[in-house]
């Protein structure tokens, strides 16, 4: 009689075993192996689910035992296979990294010469490895960013949905739709998508610092601006909602209804109709494009560079032109490379005003996290510019509309008021906790 009561108690505790909760609140004393073994679910499983580093929990505190796909990731056995079912929207990758094994591996255990998948087809998963434990390396984080994505011929709004982890309604607001009847083919849509980025240095000054001086004697409006703050936002400013033509503004008045800490004029545009005269990437989207030869182009996680425009190149945009950019401006000539002055430049500025002395503003990189946004009023040729730059530490530099169109701002108030109206500016905007976007 004792031993069918202890049988019948291992086989119940075997039974809770499989039962895993959806979450787990701390108690005084947990540890993550004591909430192990209580819920079957792994320590790694643990810390990946809830994105913890190291093995430090707090009473009160609520963590995650099921996985994304809405199933417990299961206690992994020393040794042998676990059985799973694919379920839909799974990927090979996925499941790799749900488990904690290769995708090559979950090939080799299950005679899979690519990566294709049935709904319902079951998988041997096989042990981890220690070369195979680590989900993603220590160097990155995974941030959720939006993009937007081309409707296909056979999407329905419930693929849609599944496919980026939302439900239909969800996809729906997002998009700001009453119903999906205006979903077609070839419309784009607005959805989310967790992208491994670098983890950003910490932070070497304030967001943005202000000063004027005096290199070479010439008074500048310098900004400093650290992008290695998460909450650092750097983005086209229009005059209106959207990029209106036949519509400017003045520098300080971009800043006044913009907000942004700092606002320096944008690059050149018609006199006439105000259209921008190379590429303009704003939230992820494709605003204007030209043939501008080179940009500033700033991914969706703060890292800056000068690259060249493929727009340009080609003579007309693709889908894939500025892919990952959340920010692109494009302007010029390049008056900095490598820390050197430039003093030749692209055929695709002939103007020969250009060249002579005129008020000048520029941005430029000290490092991709570091980057400056300069503007005077004092007449400078392009190579004096650039001479200016490079004694302030700059490396790499474009210019921007200079003349009567140069300006910047700080703190919504004009420190030089650009003459004319301008097409747009460039603003930065601190504690910015809204959606990163990409394209």
């Amino acid at each position: 009689m004792r031993r069918l009561f202890v049988s019948l108690l291992l086989a119940s505790l075997g039974c809770a075993a499989l039962a895993v909760p959806a979450s787990v609140t701390v108690r005084s004393g947990d540890t993550l192996f004591r909430i192990s073994t209580r819920t079957g679910v792994s320590v790694a499983d643990i810390q990946r689910l809830n994105g913890l580093r190291g093995t430090t929990i707090r009473a009160g505190q609520v963590l995650r035992l099921v996985g994304p796909a809405g199933a417990a990731t299961p206690a992994r056995p020393a040794s042998g296979a676990v059985p799973y079912t694919v379920k839909k929207g799974d990927t090979l990758s996925a499941i790799a990294a749900r488990f904690g094994v290769t995708v090559a591996a979950l090939q080799a255990g299950n005679s899979l010469r690519g990566t294709a998948l049935a709904v319902g087809q079951r998988l041997k998963i096989p042990p981890r490895t220690r070369a195979a434990a680590p989900v993603r390396p220590p160097t990155t984080e995974v941030r959720v960013v939006y993009r937007y994505v081309r409707v296909g011929v056979k999407d329905t709004p419930q693929a849609l949905a599944a496919r980026y982890r939302l439900s239909v309604d969800d996809l729906r607001r997002l998009n700001g739709l009453g119903s999906f009847k205006h979903i077609v083919p070839g419309k784009k849509l607005l959805v989310p998508s967790r992208v491994p980025v670098p983890i950003p240095p910490k932070p070497q000054r304030d967001p943005v610092t202000f000063k004027r001086l005096t290199p070479l004697n010439v008074p500048m409006q310098i900004a400093n601006v650290d992008l290695r703050w998460r909450s650092t936002l750097v983005a086209p400013v229009l005059p209106g909602r959207a990029l209106v033509f036949n519509s400017g503004a003045r520098v300080g008045e971009l800043a006044r209804r913009s907000g942004a800490r700092v606002l320096v004029n944008g690059s050149y545009f018609h006199p006439q109709s105000f259209a921008p005269a190379g590429d303009i990437v704003m939230q992820g989207r494709l605003l204007t494009w030209g043939r501008i030869p080179q940009a500033l182009a700033i991914t969706p996680d703060n890292r800056a560079a000068i690259r060249p425009s493929a727009t340009a190149l080609l003579g007309r945009p693709l889908d894939t032109t500025w892919t990952g950019m959340e920010t692109v401006i494009a302007t010029g000539p390049r008056i900095l490379s490598g820390g050197q002055v430039v003093t030749r430049y692209s055929t695709a500025f002939r103007d020969p005003a250009l060249f002579g002395r005129a008020a000048r503003s520029a941005v430029g990189l000290v490092s991709n996290r570091d980057l400056v946004l300069v503007s005077t009023h004092a007449k400078l040729t392009t190579t004096e510019m650039g001479k200016l730059l490079l004694r302030l530490g700059v490396r790499d530099a474009l210019l921007l509309d200079g003349g009567s169109s140069a300006g910047i701002a700080w703190n919504g108030r004009a420190v030089l008021d650009s003459v004319r109206r301008v097409s747009y500016g460039i603003g930065v905007f601190t504690n910015y906790t809204g959606r990163r976007y990409a394209r």
